[in-house]
């Protein structure tokens, strides 16, 4: 079986994820609200819960060893 990922990797992956991301997400936010400094806190605010629910996902599912070989 593969070793699981290092906690740095989940790290990255998800800092990597989340920032391609927030790039849609703001477009969105500037379509519906129009306003530069909402989008920013609307695009920041999503981008670092997201970060941490990827995180917890991520590292939850290196511990289920179903569809691992």
């Amino acid at each position: 079986m593969k070793d699981p990922s290092t906690r740095k990797r989940t790290v990255a992956k998800a800092i990597s994820w989340e920032s391609s991301s927030t790039l849609a997400t703001f477009g969105v936010a500037w379509l519906i609200f129009g306003n530069l400094g909402t989008c920013v806190t609307f695009a920041v605010t999503t981008y670092l819960m997201k970060l941490i629910l990827f995180y917890g996902h991520d590292r939850l599912w290196d511990q289920i060893t179903w569809g691992k070989k």
